[in-house]
């Protein structure tokens, strides 16, 4: 990697106009451009998503970060202040409008942390985008029903190729055999990789004898190889 560009804007969500902040994030020998929904407790401009992002530019994937309504400005997290899913599946339409009237001749994907995994997924089941080459979920919470009862229902009807990277030590939000028993379902079109021994913010233990920042680098890895088989 030559150098990035980082690019704070904003973006005025579709549903009610309000306007939030966006984060472009674009090293110079860019390969792909993934636009990125953050956790529900983790706003764009929190260090865990700009750290997501650093490593994904150092595998040469730009990343074009928003913010909700809710979390715009957010400096302490309150689950009652989430938005409602209809506004949450609105910013991810206007997230993905956005990055696609960029101009920089990048083939584009959706990613999603946590939270967000849920939203970009569905978005995408219902939307079949089909400029979008494949949906990247990181840390999906299987287990997490807050916006959806029913969390995998959907993924069966996402058209495109999709990433599941778990932590191996979350099983608060989801069980990895579980999750592999419902990909093994999607014929072929989902893959899952595992960080031994992540929690749900990628952090690891001190015995592992690695950082949170290694998993992260790990994580972009993947994530890399995916896109490269993805656009062949």
């Amino acid at each position: 990697m030559t150098g990035v560009k980082v690019t704070e804007s904003s973006m005025a969500v579709s549903s009610n106009g309000t306007e939030v902040t966006t984060f472009l994030v674009e090293p110079d020998d860019a390969v792909a451009l993934m636009v990125l929904g953050h956790g529900s407790g983790t706003p764009a401009h929190y260090p865990l998503m700009v750290e997501m992002a650093e490593a994904l530019a150092d595998q040469r994937i730009a990343t074009f970060r928003y913010n909700y309504p809710y979390s715009e400005g957010m400096t302490a997290y309150d689950p009652n202040k989430i938005d409602t899913l209809d506004v949450l599946l609105a910013t991810t339409r206007s997230a993905r409008a956005a990055a696609g009237s960029l101009s920089l001749d990048l083939p584009l994907f959706l990613g999603g942390r946590s939270m967000s995994s849920q939203v970009v997924s569905l978005a995408m089941s219902q939307e079949h985008w089909s400029d979008i080459h494949g949906v990247a979920l990181y840390v999906f919470p299987m287990r997490w029903q807050v916006l959806l009862e029913d969390t995998v229902g959907h993924l069966p009807q996402v058209p495109a190729p999709m990433l599941f990277v778990q932590g191996g030590r979350d099983e608060e939000y989801a069980n990895v055999q579980e999750l592999q028993t419902v990909l093994d379902n999607l014929d072929g079109r989902a893959s899952l990789h595992v960080v031994e021994g992540a929690d749900h913010d990628y952090d690891l233990p001190p015995e592992s004898g690695r950082t949170g920042s290694d998993a992260l680098k790990e994580v972009a890895s993947v994530t890399a190889k995916w896109v490269q088989k993805t656009l062949r």
